[in-house]
Protein backbone atom coordinates (compact mmCIF):
# COMPACT_ATOMS: atom_id res chain seq x y z
CA UNK A 1 0.00 0.00 0.00
CA UNK A 2 1.20 3.43 -1.32
CA UNK A 3 1.51 6.03 2.06
CA UNK A 4 0.84 9.24 0.78
CA UNK A 5 1.35 12.53 2.62
CA UNK A 6 -1.31 14.39 1.68
CA UNK A 7 0.67 17.77 0.33
CA UNK A 8 -0.30 18.72 -2.93
CA UNK A 9 0.84 20.34 -6.14
CA UNK A 10 0.16 24.57 -6.12
CA UNK A 11 -1.77 26.49 -8.64
CA UNK A 12 1.82 28.12 -9.06
CA UNK A 13 3.54 24.48 -9.73
CA UNK A 14 0.73 23.63 -11.96
CA UNK A 15 1.15 26.69 -13.94
CA UNK A 16 4.75 26.78 -14.47
CA UNK A 17 4.66 22.73 -15.76
CA UNK A 18 1.78 23.89 -18.00
CA UNK A 19 3.93 26.32 -19.87
CA UNK A 20 6.99 24.44 -19.99
CA UNK A 21 5.31 21.84 -22.00
CA UNK A 22 3.01 23.91 -23.79
CA UNK A 23 5.75 26.12 -24.69
CA UNK A 24 8.71 23.01 -24.87
CA UNK A 25 11.40 26.56 -23.95
CA UNK A 26 11.89 25.08 -20.49
CA UNK A 27 14.79 22.13 -19.97
CA UNK A 28 14.92 21.67 -16.35
CA UNK A 29 12.26 22.64 -13.18
CA UNK A 30 13.37 21.78 -9.40
CA UNK A 31 9.94 21.28 -7.31
CA UNK A 32 10.33 21.47 -3.53
CA UNK A 33 8.09 21.15 -0.29
CA UNK A 34 7.47 24.51 1.80
CA UNK A 35 5.02 25.03 3.99
CA UNK A 36 2.83 21.71 3.09
CA UNK A 37 3.01 22.56 -0.65
CA UNK A 38 4.71 21.54 -3.84
CA UNK A 39 6.10 24.71 -5.37
CA UNK A 40 8.44 25.55 -8.07
CA UNK A 41 12.05 26.51 -6.92
CA UNK A 42 13.87 27.11 -10.29
CA UNK A 43 13.92 26.35 -13.68
CA UNK A 44 16.26 26.69 -16.67
CA UNK A 45 15.45 27.16 -20.56
CA UNK A 46 16.40 24.85 -23.37
CA UNK A 47 20.08 26.12 -24.81
CA UNK A 48 21.56 23.56 -26.25
CA UNK A 49 20.87 19.72 -26.75
CA UNK A 50 19.69 17.47 -23.99
CA UNK A 51 23.36 16.02 -22.85
CA UNK A 52 25.42 19.74 -23.07
CA UNK A 53 22.00 21.44 -20.89
CA UNK A 54 21.74 18.62 -18.72
CA UNK A 55 25.68 19.02 -17.87
CA UNK A 56 25.03 22.76 -17.11
CA UNK A 57 22.08 22.74 -14.96
CA UNK A 58 22.10 19.51 -12.87
CA UNK A 59 24.77 20.47 -10.71
CA UNK A 60 22.96 23.58 -9.17
CA UNK A 61 19.98 22.26 -8.66
CA UNK A 62 21.56 19.61 -6.37
CA UNK A 63 22.34 20.55 -2.10
CA UNK A 64 23.98 18.37 -0.14
CA UNK A 65 21.44 18.39 2.81
CA UNK A 66 18.00 19.49 0.98
CA UNK A 67 15.89 16.77 -0.85
CA UNK A 68 14.21 18.28 -4.50
CA UNK A 69 12.35 16.85 -7.20
CA UNK A 70 13.92 17.79 -10.67
CA UNK A 71 12.26 17.78 -13.87
CA UNK A 72 14.29 17.50 -17.02
CA UNK A 73 12.87 18.11 -21.12
CA UNK A 74 14.29 15.55 -22.96
CA UNK A 75 14.53 15.89 -26.74
CA UNK A 76 12.36 13.59 -28.19
CA UNK A 77 8.52 13.51 -28.41
CA UNK A 78 5.22 11.27 -27.87
CA UNK A 79 2.49 10.73 -30.56
CA UNK A 80 0.76 13.49 -29.39
CA UNK A 81 3.88 15.84 -30.33
CA UNK A 82 5.34 16.56 -26.67
CA UNK A 83 8.29 16.56 -25.47
CA UNK A 84 9.20 13.64 -22.43
CA UNK A 85 9.98 14.02 -19.46
CA UNK A 86 12.61 12.85 -17.34
CA UNK A 87 11.47 12.63 -13.23
CA UNK A 88 14.76 13.10 -10.87
CA UNK A 89 13.89 12.20 -7.06
CA UNK A 90 16.83 13.50 -5.22
CA UNK A 91 16.93 13.13 -1.17
CA UNK A 92 20.53 13.10 0.08
CA UNK A 93 21.55 10.44 3.20
CA UNK A 94 22.37 14.01 4.65
CA UNK A 95 18.62 15.47 4.91
CA UNK A 96 16.37 15.46 7.94
CA UNK A 97 14.99 12.09 8.69
CA UNK A 98 11.54 13.71 8.08
CA UNK A 99 12.48 15.42 5.03
CA UNK A 100 12.93 11.90 3.48
CA UNK A 101 9.60 10.63 4.52
CA UNK A 102 8.02 13.78 2.99
CA UNK A 103 9.65 13.54 -0.12
CA UNK A 104 9.39 9.57 -0.43
CA UNK A 105 5.41 9.91 0.38
CA UNK A 106 4.69 12.73 -1.53
CA UNK A 107 6.59 11.81 -5.51
CA UNK A 108 3.80 9.73 -6.30
CA UNK A 109 1.04 12.11 -5.91
CA UNK A 110 3.26 15.33 -7.38
CA UNK A 111 3.67 13.05 -10.68
CA UNK A 112 -0.09 11.75 -10.56
CA UNK A 113 -1.33 15.42 -10.73
CA UNK A 114 0.74 16.62 -13.08
CA UNK A 115 0.09 13.45 -15.65
CA UNK A 116 1.62 10.45 -15.28
CA UNK A 117 1.87 9.63 -18.78
CA UNK A 118 4.59 12.99 -19.03
CA UNK A 119 7.50 11.31 -17.51
CA UNK A 120 8.45 8.18 -19.42
CA UNK A 121 11.99 7.70 -17.05
CA UNK A 122 12.55 7.87 -13.11
CA UNK A 123 15.80 8.43 -11.15
CA UNK A 124 15.41 7.98 -6.85
CA UNK A 125 18.84 8.57 -5.57
CA UNK A 126 20.63 9.94 -2.00
CA UNK A 127 24.25 10.81 -4.33
CA UNK A 128 24.64 13.74 -6.11
CA UNK A 129 26.93 11.07 -8.39
CA UNK A 130 23.73 9.08 -9.38
CA UNK A 131 22.44 12.75 -11.21
CA UNK A 132 25.49 13.43 -12.83
CA UNK A 133 25.92 13.09 -17.02
CA UNK A 134 28.17 9.47 -16.26
CA UNK A 135 25.44 8.47 -13.29
CA UNK A 136 22.81 9.11 -15.54
CA UNK A 137 24.22 7.08 -18.39
CA UNK A 138 24.92 3.83 -15.82
CA UNK A 139 20.95 4.29 -15.14
CA UNK A 140 20.64 3.86 -18.93
CA UNK A 141 22.79 1.38 -19.43
CA UNK A 142 21.29 -0.78 -16.35
CA UNK A 143 17.78 -0.57 -17.85
CA UNK A 144 18.94 -1.93 -20.89
CA UNK A 145 20.81 -4.65 -19.42
CA UNK A 146 17.95 -6.15 -17.06
CA UNK A 147 17.96 -9.55 -16.58
CA UNK A 148 16.20 -11.95 -19.82
CA UNK A 149 12.95 -12.16 -18.88
CA UNK A 150 10.68 -16.08 -18.27
CA UNK A 151 8.15 -17.19 -21.21
CA UNK A 152 4.99 -16.39 -18.91
CA UNK A 153 6.89 -13.13 -17.80
CA UNK A 154 7.42 -11.88 -21.29
CA UNK A 155 3.83 -12.56 -21.99
CA UNK A 156 2.71 -10.33 -19.08
CA UNK A 157 5.27 -7.72 -20.24
CA UNK A 158 3.46 -7.77 -23.61
CA UNK A 159 -0.45 -7.74 -21.82
CA UNK A 160 0.48 -4.76 -20.07
CA UNK A 161 2.16 -2.70 -23.16
CA UNK A 162 -0.89 -3.87 -24.97
CA UNK A 163 -3.08 -2.24 -22.07
CA UNK A 164 -1.37 0.71 -21.86
CA UNK A 165 -1.32 1.14 -25.65
CA UNK A 166 -5.38 1.03 -25.72
CA UNK A 167 -5.28 3.46 -23.09
CA UNK A 168 -3.01 5.85 -24.55
CA UNK A 169 -4.94 5.60 -28.29
CA UNK A 170 -8.60 6.26 -26.64
CA UNK A 171 -7.98 8.25 -23.36
CA UNK A 172 -4.95 10.30 -24.66
CA UNK A 173 -2.31 8.66 -21.51
CA UNK A 174 -0.03 5.92 -21.19
CA UNK A 175 -0.69 3.52 -18.04
CA UNK A 176 0.12 5.09 -14.83
CA UNK A 177 4.05 5.61 -13.70
CA UNK A 178 5.40 2.94 -10.90
CA UNK A 179 7.16 4.38 -7.83
CA UNK A 180 8.21 2.50 -5.04
CA UNK A 181 6.44 3.87 -1.97
CA UNK A 182 8.51 4.82 1.40
CA UNK A 183 11.75 5.79 2.61
CA UNK A 184 14.73 4.30 0.50
CA UNK A 185 17.81 3.72 3.24
CA UNK A 186 20.95 2.86 1.27
CA UNK A 187 22.39 -0.61 1.67
CA UNK A 188 26.03 -0.50 3.31
CA UNK A 189 28.87 -2.30 1.88
CA UNK A 190 28.80 -5.39 4.17
CA UNK A 191 25.03 -5.57 3.58
CA UNK A 192 25.96 -5.85 -0.56
CA UNK A 193 28.48 -8.49 0.41
CA UNK A 194 26.58 -10.93 2.20
CA UNK A 195 23.22 -10.56 0.07
CA UNK A 196 25.87 -11.53 -2.91
CA UNK A 197 26.57 -14.77 -1.06
CA UNK A 198 22.95 -15.68 -2.08
CA UNK A 199 23.13 -16.35 -5.62
CA UNK A 200 26.33 -18.69 -5.30
CA UNK A 201 25.31 -22.32 -4.95
CA UNK A 202 25.35 -24.51 -2.38
CA UNK A 203 28.59 -25.23 -2.39
CA UNK A 204 30.31 -22.20 -3.00
CA UNK A 205 28.16 -19.83 -0.88
CA UNK A 206 28.97 -19.31 3.24
CA UNK A 207 25.60 -18.14 4.11
CA UNK A 208 21.89 -19.14 3.20
CA UNK A 209 20.73 -16.69 6.04
CA UNK A 210 21.26 -12.68 5.84
CA UNK A 211 19.68 -10.91 8.49
CA UNK A 212 19.28 -6.48 8.09
CA UNK A 213 18.89 -3.62 10.53
CA UNK A 214 18.27 -0.14 10.55
CA UNK A 215 21.60 1.37 11.61
CA UNK A 216 21.93 5.31 11.02
CA UNK A 217 19.93 6.12 8.10
CA UNK A 218 21.55 2.62 6.47
CA UNK A 219 20.15 -1.03 5.63
CA UNK A 220 23.45 -2.74 7.28
CA UNK A 221 24.40 -6.33 8.09
CA UNK A 222 23.00 -7.66 11.58
CA UNK A 223 23.93 -11.25 10.79
CA UNK A 224 24.72 -13.79 8.51
CA UNK A 225 24.68 -17.88 9.23
CA UNK A 226 24.34 -21.33 7.28
CA UNK A 227 20.68 -22.58 9.48
CA UNK A 228 17.89 -24.79 8.93
CA UNK A 229 14.74 -24.33 8.05
CA UNK A 230 13.97 -25.81 11.82
CA UNK A 231 16.41 -22.92 13.39
CA UNK A 232 15.68 -19.87 11.45
CA UNK A 233 12.76 -18.67 14.36
CA UNK A 234 15.47 -19.15 16.58
CA UNK A 235 18.00 -17.17 14.64
CA UNK A 236 16.28 -14.04 13.87
CA UNK A 237 16.27 -10.97 16.55
CA UNK A 238 13.24 -11.84 18.56
CA UNK A 239 13.07 -8.45 20.33
CA UNK A 240 13.24 -5.70 17.25
CA UNK A 241 12.50 -5.49 13.65
CA UNK A 242 14.38 -6.93 11.24
CA UNK A 243 14.83 -8.26 7.16
CA UNK A 244 15.35 -11.63 6.32
CA UNK A 245 17.03 -12.87 3.09
CA UNK A 246 16.84 -17.06 3.08
CA UNK A 247 17.30 -19.50 1.25
CA UNK A 248 14.51 -22.29 1.78
CA UNK A 249 15.33 -25.87 0.23
CA UNK A 250 12.39 -27.81 -0.22
CA UNK A 251 12.63 -31.55 0.18
CA UNK A 252 13.47 -31.94 -3.58
CA UNK A 253 16.12 -29.95 -3.59
CA UNK A 254 14.81 -26.88 -4.85
CA UNK A 255 16.00 -23.83 -3.34
CA UNK A 256 13.93 -20.72 -3.30
CA UNK A 257 14.87 -17.23 -1.78
CA UNK A 258 12.08 -15.15 0.47
CA UNK A 259 11.86 -12.04 2.25
CA UNK A 260 10.87 -11.98 5.35
CA UNK A 261 10.08 -9.15 7.85
CA UNK A 262 9.56 -9.64 11.18
CA UNK A 263 8.43 -7.15 13.36
CA UNK A 264 7.61 -8.17 17.23
CA UNK A 265 4.24 -6.19 19.19
CA UNK A 266 6.84 -5.04 21.47
CA UNK A 267 8.60 -2.76 19.34
CA UNK A 268 8.79 0.94 19.06
CA UNK A 269 6.60 3.04 17.67
CA UNK A 270 9.82 4.46 15.40
CA UNK A 271 11.01 1.45 14.48
CA UNK A 272 7.66 0.09 13.72
CA UNK A 273 7.61 3.11 11.24
CA UNK A 274 10.74 3.00 9.74
CA UNK A 275 10.81 -0.50 8.56
CA UNK A 276 7.64 -0.58 7.40
CA UNK A 277 8.09 2.33 5.31
CA UNK A 278 11.59 0.84 3.98
CA UNK A 279 11.00 -2.78 3.55
CA UNK A 280 9.78 -2.60 -0.13
CA UNK A 281 13.30 -0.29 -0.98
CA UNK A 282 15.27 -2.99 1.04
CA UNK A 283 13.98 -5.71 -1.45
CA UNK A 284 14.59 -3.28 -4.85
CA UNK A 285 17.97 -2.60 -3.27
CA UNK A 286 18.54 -5.93 -2.64
CA UNK A 287 17.63 -6.88 -5.74
CA UNK A 288 19.65 -4.33 -7.67
CA UNK A 289 22.89 -4.00 -5.90
CA UNK A 290 23.34 -7.70 -4.71
CA UNK A 291 21.55 -9.35 -7.85
CA UNK A 292 19.07 -11.29 -6.17
CA UNK A 293 15.74 -12.61 -7.01
CA UNK A 294 13.14 -13.22 -4.36
CA UNK A 295 10.45 -15.44 -4.93
CA UNK A 296 7.96 -15.03 -2.26
CA UNK A 297 7.47 -12.74 0.95
CA UNK A 298 6.19 -12.71 4.15
CA UNK A 299 6.05 -10.20 7.66
CA UNK A 300 5.05 -11.66 10.75
CA UNK A 301 5.18 -9.99 14.30
CA UNK A 302 5.35 -13.61 15.80
CA UNK A 303 8.53 -15.70 15.14
CA UNK A 304 6.54 -18.99 15.99
CA UNK A 305 4.84 -18.48 12.40
CA UNK A 306 8.40 -19.36 10.91
CA UNK A 307 7.82 -23.42 10.59
CA UNK A 308 8.85 -26.28 8.23
CA UNK A 309 5.27 -27.30 7.47
CA UNK A 310 4.53 -23.34 6.50
CA UNK A 311 7.52 -23.03 4.39
CA UNK A 312 7.05 -26.68 3.20
CA UNK A 313 3.16 -26.21 2.29
CA UNK A 314 3.54 -22.82 0.76
CA UNK A 315 6.92 -23.14 -1.40
CA UNK A 316 6.61 -26.59 -2.21
CA UNK A 317 3.27 -26.70 -3.46
CA UNK A 318 3.79 -23.30 -5.32
CA UNK A 319 6.77 -24.90 -7.42
CA UNK A 320 4.23 -27.83 -7.83
CA UNK A 321 2.14 -25.76 -9.90
CA UNK A 322 -0.31 -25.25 -7.56
CA UNK A 323 -2.59 -22.52 -7.99
CA UNK A 324 -3.03 -22.29 -4.57
CA UNK A 325 -7.31 -22.27 -5.09
CA UNK A 326 -7.59 -25.95 -3.62
CA UNK A 327 -6.08 -24.65 0.09
CA UNK A 328 -8.41 -26.68 2.04
CA UNK A 329 -9.83 -24.96 4.50
CA UNK A 330 -7.87 -25.56 8.09
CA UNK A 331 -4.84 -26.21 6.20
CA UNK A 332 -1.50 -24.33 7.81
CA UNK A 333 -1.56 -21.97 4.51
CA UNK A 334 -5.24 -20.78 4.98
CA UNK A 335 -5.13 -21.09 9.12
CA UNK A 336 -1.76 -19.60 9.76
CA UNK A 337 -0.28 -17.95 6.81
CA UNK A 338 -0.79 -15.09 5.48
CA UNK A 339 1.83 -13.66 2.07
CA UNK A 340 2.22 -9.72 1.32
CA UNK A 341 -0.72 -8.69 -0.65
CA UNK A 342 -2.49 -11.75 -0.05
CA UNK A 343 -6.03 -12.93 0.94
CA UNK A 344 -4.99 -15.68 3.35
CA UNK A 345 -5.96 -15.60 7.19
CA UNK A 346 -3.23 -16.36 9.63
CA UNK A 347 0.39 -15.14 9.45
CA UNK A 348 0.37 -12.74 12.78
CA UNK A 349 1.16 -9.52 10.63
CA UNK A 350 2.99 -6.52 12.58
CA UNK A 351 0.64 -3.78 13.57
CA UNK A 352 0.65 -0.58 11.62
CA UNK A 353 3.10 2.31 13.16
CA UNK A 354 1.46 4.10 16.25
CA UNK A 355 -1.49 1.22 16.82
CA UNK A 356 -1.50 -1.14 19.32
CA UNK A 357 -2.88 -4.83 18.03
CA UNK A 358 -6.40 -5.42 19.51
CA UNK A 359 -6.16 -8.20 22.09
CA UNK A 360 -7.07 -11.80 19.91
CA UNK A 361 -10.68 -12.59 20.74
CA UNK A 362 -12.16 -16.26 20.52
CA UNK A 363 -15.07 -16.79 18.71
CA UNK A 364 -17.54 -19.19 20.77
CA UNK A 365 -17.74 -21.86 18.10
CA UNK A 366 -14.14 -22.21 18.12
CA UNK A 367 -13.46 -22.16 22.14
CA UNK A 368 -14.16 -25.72 23.02
CA UNK A 369 -11.12 -27.77 23.01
Amino acid sequence: MSHQSGIQVSKELSKVFADAVSTGNTRMIRVSIEHESLIPNGTSTVQDGFEADYKQYIEEYLDTTTPAYIFVRLDEKTSNNEYKWLFLCYVPDNAKVRDKMLYASTRATLTRELGDYRFVDNIYGTDKSEFTWDGYKKHLAHKAAEAPLTRREQELVEIKAAEAQTVSDYQGTTSRKSFTPGIAFPLTEKAVEALSQLTKSKEERSSNFVSLHLNNETIDLDKSANVTINELKNTITEDAPRFTFYIYSSSAGKESLVFIYTCPSGSKIRERMLYSSSKANVILEAENEASIKVIKKFETSDLSDLTLDYFAEELDTSSNGGSGASTPTGSIVGDRIQLLGGTKQGFKRPAAPGRRRPPTSVSSSSSTS
